[in-house]
Protein backbone atom coordinates (compact mmCIF):
# COMPACT_ATOMS: atom_id res chain seq x y z
CA UNK A 1 0.00 0.00 0.00
CA UNK A 2 1.02 3.58 -0.37
CA UNK A 3 1.38 6.41 2.10
CA UNK A 4 -0.17 5.73 5.50
CA UNK A 5 -0.75 2.08 4.67
CA UNK A 6 2.62 1.37 3.11
CA UNK A 7 4.79 -1.50 4.27
CA UNK A 8 8.46 -0.47 3.94
CA UNK A 9 11.25 -2.99 3.60
CA UNK A 10 12.96 -3.76 6.89
CA UNK A 11 16.54 -2.63 7.53
CA UNK A 12 18.88 -2.37 10.52
CA UNK A 13 17.53 0.65 12.43
CA UNK A 14 20.74 2.51 13.16
CA UNK A 15 22.22 1.98 9.68
CA UNK A 16 19.14 2.64 7.58
CA UNK A 17 18.46 5.75 5.51
CA UNK A 18 15.42 7.50 6.92
CA UNK A 19 12.73 8.77 4.53
CA UNK A 20 10.74 11.63 6.11
CA UNK A 21 7.24 12.61 4.99
CA UNK A 22 8.52 15.61 3.04
CA UNK A 23 10.26 13.23 0.58
CA UNK A 24 6.91 11.83 -0.60
CA UNK A 25 4.48 14.56 0.44
CA UNK A 26 4.08 15.89 -3.11
CA UNK A 27 2.92 12.44 -4.25
CA UNK A 28 0.35 12.44 -1.47
CA UNK A 29 -0.81 15.98 -2.27
CA UNK A 30 -1.23 15.04 -5.91
CA UNK A 31 -3.85 12.51 -4.86
CA UNK A 32 -6.02 15.44 -3.70
CA UNK A 33 -9.45 14.24 -2.58
CA UNK A 34 -8.94 10.87 -4.25
CA UNK A 35 -9.34 8.08 -1.73
CA UNK A 36 -7.39 4.87 -1.43
CA UNK A 37 -9.08 1.58 -0.62
CA UNK A 38 -7.52 -1.14 1.46
CA UNK A 39 -8.05 -4.01 3.86
CA UNK A 40 -7.10 -3.57 7.51
CA UNK A 41 -7.46 -5.16 10.92
CA UNK A 42 -8.33 -2.55 13.54
CA UNK A 43 -6.52 -2.82 16.87
CA UNK A 44 -9.10 -3.14 19.66
CA UNK A 45 -9.19 -0.21 22.15
CA UNK A 46 -8.15 -2.44 25.06
CA UNK A 47 -4.66 -2.65 23.48
CA UNK A 48 -4.30 1.09 22.91
CA UNK A 49 -2.98 1.97 26.38
CA UNK A 50 0.34 0.03 26.14
CA UNK A 51 0.91 1.35 22.60
CA UNK A 52 0.24 4.92 23.73
CA UNK A 53 2.72 4.38 26.58
CA UNK A 54 5.49 3.69 24.06
CA UNK A 55 4.39 6.67 21.96
CA UNK A 56 4.75 8.87 25.06
CA UNK A 57 8.29 7.59 25.57
CA UNK A 58 9.13 8.30 21.93
CA UNK A 59 7.59 11.79 22.16
CA UNK A 60 9.73 12.55 25.21
CA UNK A 61 12.81 11.80 23.10
CA UNK A 62 11.64 13.52 19.90
CA UNK A 63 8.27 15.33 19.76
CA UNK A 64 8.85 16.48 16.15
CA UNK A 65 7.69 13.23 14.57
CA UNK A 66 4.11 12.51 13.49
CA UNK A 67 2.52 10.25 16.09
CA UNK A 68 -0.46 8.10 15.11
CA UNK A 69 -3.85 8.83 16.63
CA UNK A 70 -4.75 5.70 18.65
CA UNK A 71 -8.14 5.60 16.91
CA UNK A 72 -6.25 4.77 13.70
CA UNK A 73 -4.14 1.89 15.09
CA UNK A 74 -4.44 -0.91 12.54
CA UNK A 75 -2.62 -3.65 10.65
CA UNK A 76 -2.60 -2.91 6.90
CA UNK A 77 -3.25 -6.18 5.05
CA UNK A 78 -3.77 -5.44 1.35
CA UNK A 79 -4.00 -2.30 -0.72
CA UNK A 80 -6.79 -2.41 -3.26
CA UNK A 81 -5.91 0.80 -5.14
CA UNK A 82 -7.15 4.33 -5.65
CA UNK A 83 -10.87 4.76 -6.23
CA UNK A 84 -11.66 6.78 -9.33
CA UNK A 85 -14.20 9.63 -9.24
CA UNK A 86 -16.55 7.48 -11.31
CA UNK A 87 -16.56 4.03 -9.72
CA UNK A 88 -17.80 1.08 -11.76
CA UNK A 89 -20.27 -0.19 -9.15
CA UNK A 90 -20.57 -3.65 -10.68
CA UNK A 91 -16.81 -4.16 -10.77
CA UNK A 92 -16.46 -2.69 -7.29
CA UNK A 93 -19.08 -5.05 -5.85
CA UNK A 94 -17.55 -8.01 -7.70
CA UNK A 95 -14.17 -7.36 -6.07
CA UNK A 96 -15.75 -7.11 -2.62
CA UNK A 97 -17.64 -10.36 -3.11
CA UNK A 98 -14.46 -12.16 -4.20
CA UNK A 99 -12.65 -10.85 -1.12
CA UNK A 100 -15.51 -12.08 1.07
CA UNK A 101 -15.24 -15.56 -0.46
CA UNK A 102 -11.48 -15.68 0.08
CA UNK A 103 -11.68 -14.54 3.69
CA UNK A 104 -14.42 -17.05 4.47
CA UNK A 105 -11.84 -19.78 3.87
CA UNK A 106 -9.64 -18.50 6.72
CA UNK A 107 -10.48 -19.46 10.29
CA UNK A 108 -10.29 -16.81 13.03
CA UNK A 109 -6.85 -16.59 14.63
CA UNK A 110 -4.95 -14.74 17.34
CA UNK A 111 -2.27 -12.10 16.94
CA UNK A 112 0.23 -10.85 19.51
CA UNK A 113 1.73 -7.37 19.46
CA UNK A 114 5.26 -7.57 20.83
CA UNK A 115 8.39 -5.52 20.20
CA UNK A 116 9.11 -2.24 18.42
CA UNK A 117 11.11 -1.73 15.23
CA UNK A 118 11.45 0.85 12.46
CA UNK A 119 10.99 1.09 8.72
CA UNK A 120 12.76 3.91 6.82
CA UNK A 121 9.49 5.87 7.10
CA UNK A 122 8.06 4.93 10.48
CA UNK A 123 8.24 3.35 13.92
CA UNK A 124 5.97 0.35 14.40
CA UNK A 125 4.84 -2.34 16.82
CA UNK A 126 5.56 -5.83 15.54
CA UNK A 127 2.64 -8.15 14.84
CA UNK A 128 3.13 -11.89 15.42
CA UNK A 129 0.47 -13.88 13.57
CA UNK A 130 2.16 -17.07 12.34
CA UNK A 131 2.04 -15.70 8.80
CA UNK A 132 -1.75 -15.55 8.57
CA UNK A 133 -2.02 -11.95 7.34
CA UNK A 134 0.65 -12.69 4.73
CA UNK A 135 -1.37 -15.70 3.53
CA UNK A 136 -4.43 -13.48 3.13
CA UNK A 137 -2.38 -10.86 1.30
CA UNK A 138 -1.01 -13.44 -1.13
CA UNK A 139 -4.37 -15.11 -1.78
CA UNK A 140 -6.02 -11.82 -2.66
CA UNK A 141 -3.05 -10.84 -4.81
CA UNK A 142 -3.21 -14.11 -6.74
CA UNK A 143 -6.95 -14.47 -7.14
CA UNK A 144 -7.69 -10.82 -7.89
CA UNK A 145 -4.71 -10.29 -10.19
CA UNK A 146 -5.42 -7.30 -12.40
CA UNK A 147 -8.40 -6.24 -10.27
CA UNK A 148 -6.51 -4.84 -7.26
CA UNK A 149 -3.26 -2.95 -6.91
CA UNK A 150 -0.04 -4.96 -6.93
CA UNK A 151 2.60 -3.39 -4.71
CA UNK A 152 6.28 -4.15 -4.15
CA UNK A 153 5.35 -4.42 -0.48
CA UNK A 154 3.05 -7.40 -1.05
CA UNK A 155 3.78 -11.13 -0.82
CA UNK A 156 7.38 -11.81 0.29
CA UNK A 157 7.92 -8.17 1.27
CA UNK A 158 4.77 -8.03 3.38
CA UNK A 159 5.41 -7.13 7.04
CA UNK A 160 2.42 -7.03 9.43
CA UNK A 161 2.75 -4.00 11.72
CA UNK A 162 1.00 -1.22 13.61
CA UNK A 163 2.40 2.25 12.89
CA UNK A 164 3.16 4.27 16.03
CA UNK A 165 4.92 7.24 14.45
CA UNK A 166 5.87 8.47 10.98
CA UNK A 167 9.15 10.32 10.48
CA UNK A 168 8.96 14.07 9.89
CA UNK A 169 12.73 14.53 9.94
CA UNK A 170 15.85 12.62 8.89
CA UNK A 171 17.80 13.20 12.11
CA UNK A 172 16.18 10.52 14.26
CA UNK A 173 19.25 8.76 15.71
CA UNK A 174 18.12 9.12 19.38
CA UNK A 175 14.78 7.54 18.51
CA UNK A 176 16.39 4.67 16.61
CA UNK A 177 18.82 4.04 19.46
CA UNK A 178 15.90 3.78 21.90
CA UNK A 179 13.97 1.51 19.53
CA UNK A 180 16.88 -0.94 19.52
CA UNK A 181 17.11 -0.97 23.32
CA UNK A 182 16.31 -4.05 25.38
CA UNK A 183 13.43 -2.09 26.90
CA UNK A 184 11.52 -2.13 23.62
CA UNK A 185 12.89 -5.24 21.96
CA UNK A 186 10.32 -7.55 23.56
CA UNK A 187 7.78 -5.08 24.94
CA UNK A 188 4.49 -6.97 25.17
CA UNK A 189 1.40 -5.04 24.11
CA UNK A 190 -1.07 -7.90 24.40
CA UNK A 191 -3.01 -10.22 22.11
CA UNK A 192 -6.25 -10.04 20.17
CA UNK A 193 -8.46 -12.41 18.23
CA UNK A 194 -8.93 -11.69 14.54
CA UNK A 195 -12.52 -12.46 13.58
CA UNK A 196 -13.08 -9.87 10.87
CA UNK A 197 -11.16 -7.77 8.39
CA UNK A 198 -12.41 -4.39 7.29
CA UNK A 199 -12.37 -2.72 3.89
CA UNK A 200 -11.84 1.04 4.28
CA UNK A 201 -11.41 4.20 2.27
CA UNK A 202 -8.38 6.27 3.25
CA UNK A 203 -7.75 9.95 2.59
CA UNK A 204 -3.94 9.99 2.70
CA UNK A 205 -3.70 13.75 3.29
CA UNK A 206 -5.73 13.39 6.49
CA UNK A 207 -3.99 10.16 7.48
CA UNK A 208 -0.57 11.84 7.41
CA UNK A 209 -1.78 15.10 8.90
CA UNK A 210 -2.06 16.26 12.53
CA UNK A 211 -3.46 13.80 15.06
CA UNK A 212 -6.77 15.65 15.18
CA UNK A 213 -7.40 14.96 11.47
CA UNK A 214 -6.20 11.37 11.40
CA UNK A 215 -9.30 9.71 12.81
CA UNK A 216 -11.39 11.18 9.98
CA UNK A 217 -9.01 9.72 7.36
CA UNK A 218 -10.56 6.24 7.50
CA UNK A 219 -14.13 5.55 6.42
CA UNK A 220 -15.87 2.20 6.56
CA UNK A 221 -16.72 0.25 3.40
CA UNK A 222 -17.52 -3.26 4.59
CA UNK A 223 -16.51 -5.87 7.18
CA UNK A 224 -15.70 -9.46 6.25
CA UNK A 225 -16.02 -12.20 8.85
CA UNK A 226 -13.50 -15.03 8.82
CA UNK A 227 -14.48 -18.68 8.61
CA UNK A 228 -17.83 -19.72 10.01
CA UNK A 229 -18.53 -16.08 10.93
CA UNK A 230 -18.55 -15.07 7.27
CA UNK A 231 -22.25 -15.84 6.87
CA UNK A 232 -23.35 -13.37 9.54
Amino acid sequence: MKGAMAVIEKKDCIAMEVTPIRDYWQEILSSGDTVYAGLIFRIPPRLWRPLISVQDQLKAIDPRQLYANPATFHVPIKGLGYLEDEVDRNKYESVLQKIKAILSEFSPFEVTLRGVEAFPTAVYAKVHDDGRFKEINERILQELDGEVEKSRFDAEEFVPHVTLATFNTKDVSPLLKFIESEELKDRDFGAAGVYEIEAVRVNLIFALGPQETQDSAFSYIRAFWLGKFSGR
